[in-house]
Parts: C-alpha cells; sequence; structure tokens
C-alpha cells in the first residue's frame, strides 16, 4: 500500500512539472514545431524570459510588449494598445508581479497572447507606437494592473478588483 502512495505521488509530481513547463513554453500552435525541439532547448528558451534584468535592452522589451499589445488588444482604439502596454509597465512595479518586463509577460496564464502563442507574430506598426508610448510614460489606465474583455472573460475574480476605466472593449482594473 505505501509503494502506491508513493508511485501516485511521484505520478502528480511528474504531472504539475509537466503542466507548468507546457505554460512557460512558447506554443507555436504547430505541434511538429515543438516536435523537434528537445527538453533541454525548450528549459534554455524559458530560463531565459526569467533571467532578463530591470536594466536590459530596450528593444528587447520594447519587441515584447509591441507583440503582447498586438495579440491582445487587436481592433481596440490606439489608447486602448497604449493601456495594455501600460498594464505590463503597472505590474513591473507592483509587489505581486514580476519585476521585469519579460517576467510579467510570460508570467503563467499572465497573457492570452502568450498562452495561445499569438505573442510570436508580427506586431502591427499601431502596436509599435503604443508599446513606445507606454514605455515613454503614457498610461492612460491611472495604474490598472489587470484588463479584461467582458464579452470573453469569465473568471469571477474581476468582481473582486476596482474599476478604473474603460477603454474600447477592455475593462482596466486595480
Amino acid at each position: 500500500m505505501q509503494r502506491a502512495g508513493r508511485v501516485f505521488a511521484a505520478l502528480v509530481v511528474l504531472v504539475a512539472l509537466m503542466v507548468v513547463l507546457w505554460h512557460i513554453h512558447p506554443h507555436t500552435g504547430s505541434t511538429a514545431g515543438r516536435a523537434g525541439r528537445g527538453v533541454e532547448r525548450a528549459a534554455t528558451e524559458s530560463a531565459s524570459w526569467h533571467l532578463a534584468a530591470p536594466g536590459q535592452a530596450y528593444s528587447y522589451n520594447f519587441d515584447l510588449m509591441a507583440r503582447v499589445i498586438s495579440a491582445e488588444a487587436k481592433g481596440e482604439p490606439y489608447v486602448g494598445q497604449v493601456a495594455v502596454g501600460a498594464v505590463i509597465l503597472n505590474r513591473t512595479q507592483h509587489p505581486h508581479f514580476p519585476k521585469t518586463i519579460p517576467g510579467v509577460i510570460f508570467e503563467p496564464d499572465a497573457f492570452t497572447a502568450v498562452s495561445q502563442g499569438t505573442i510570436w507574430l508580427p506586431p502591427t506598426s499601431s502596436s509599435l507606437r503604443a508599446a513606445q508610448d507606454a514605455l515613454a510614460g503614457w498610461d492612460p489606465t491611472g495604474g490598472a494592473v489587470y484588463y479584461y474583455n467582458p464579452s470573453k472573460a469569465t473568471n469571477w475574480w474581476v468582481a473582486t478588483r476596482r474599476f478604473l476605466v474603460q477603454i474600447g472593449d477592455h475593462i482596466f482594473l486595480r
């Protein structure tokens, strides 16, 4: 009976590890692209996201933000695109989030664009401008650290957050 318990515990740990790795690995939507990657390469890629220092190259942070903005705020007004970038930056200053832009962006389940792999699509020209404006300090949200689209999101936790502003289809919260 003890052996069965140990096997079960080991299986639970293995499944938990696989779930964590699944959420931090960039999904391209193509199983062919993932099948050729070794475990070592995937671990190196995901580790590099979390090793990004606060003084990391502006272009890397800029590119990541523009990609998230492009994927998360496609079809939103320009100010809404800047607002998504501002949320990323606001999270770096909040005690409950990672302190770097890549850390915030690649935090498991933080952004649908990362979970679904759309972050790897080329950013739009407006998202490039929006990332630049957000990095320059424009925050149309007034300090939001969360946002959601009420026609898409179904999480109960949004009711526990303080409403700040609605821009386009997104509601921004603190």
